[in-house]
């Protein structure tokens, strides 16, 4: 599978982010296979069709719609280029995280590291607008970078990803609220660590040292789910991705994931899908499906 790597010294000095508009880069294209990337990326359509495959979700691709891609996360795209108009943003966590001193804000985003909802949000056009504007002045700061450049770069970007981070908040019921509590953003940030081996309530919390009480009642406000049904949630993800994107037999897929045994992962899976991993591997593997 092909893997897009990061560029940092695209203009000839270290830059963790770049953004460009899709109908001013001549090089822009949709990769129709199945591929990943070593650093977050967002689509931003100001117009455009198609669709797009990302963890398991096929996604319609119209005006107003914004994608929100993690690292390593797979995914495939069918966009014809005539017509397309908007912003494709890319950056790597230290950007912002070092700048704030903060090694969780990437996590305080509900769009990124979301096995709940799709990594998708449709937004009004005035709503576009407002961001919009702030990715222009991005990309005039990037054209005429100076030595004080990164502060004002940072701003910008901390404010279009916070402003999408209440949209998204809004649209899929989700609390807005990314700074009271960091407790469930390291929740968080653990799934995404240690989901192929640890699947239990407990264990998480016992890392966290909090009870299940605690770690439960964080989860029901932040998520809206239960921090069992978080934990399975990412783990069947994890589970459709491998059957999706490897050829792993279902007993290496449940030693990888530390099932005790191959029909405990197919019980596991059934129980969600109701239908078996076999099935859904013929189905849906290496997104055969997409037109």
């Amino acid at each position: 599978m092909r893997k897009f790597i990061f560029e940092k010294r695209k203009y000839g000095f270290e830059l963790l982010m770049d953004l460009h508009k899709f109908e001013d880069n001549p090089n822009v294209f949709f990769d129709p296979n199945p591929h990943t990337i070593d650093f977050f990326e967002i689509f931003l359509f100001e117009n455009a069709t198609g669709k797009l495959e990302l963890n398991g979700y096929t996604l319609p691709v119209t005006p107003y719609s914004i994608f929100f891609i993690s690292p390593f996360q797979k995914k495939s795209c069918n966009i014809p280029l005539e017509g397309v108009k908007g912003f494709h943003l890319v950056f790597q966590n230290d950007f912002l995280s070092d700048f704030f001193n903060d090694k969780l804000f990437i996590y305080r985003l509900q769009y990124f590291y979301n096995a709940q909802h799709p990594q998708y949000l449709k937004i009004k056009k005035e709503d576009y607008g407002i961001v919009q504007l702030v990715l222009q002045e991005i990309i005039k700061e990037i054209k005429a970078y100076q030595n004080d450049s990164p502060h004002i770069i940072r701003s910008l970007l901390y404010f279009s990803l916070s402003k999408l981070n209440r949209l998204y908040a809004q649209e899929y019921h989700l609390s807005d609220d990314t700074q009271s509590n960091s407790m469930i953003y390291k929740f968080k940030e653990l799934l995404e660590l240690n989901i192929r081996k640890v699947h239990s309530v407990q264990q998480y919390a016992d890392i966290l040292q909090v009870n299940r009480h605690q770690l439960n009642t964080l989860a029901k406000k932040h998520f809206g789910k239960t921090s069992k049904e978080v934990i399975h949630q990412r783990l069947l993800q994890e589970i459709k991705m491998e059957l999706r994107y490897s050829d792993k037999t279902i007993a290496e897929i449940a030693f990888a994931l530390n099932f005790s045994e191959p029909n405990n992962l197919t019980r596991f899976f059934r129980n969600f899908t109701n239908t078996s991993p076999v099935t859904y591997r013929a189905t849906y593997q290496n997104d055969r499906f997409l037109p």
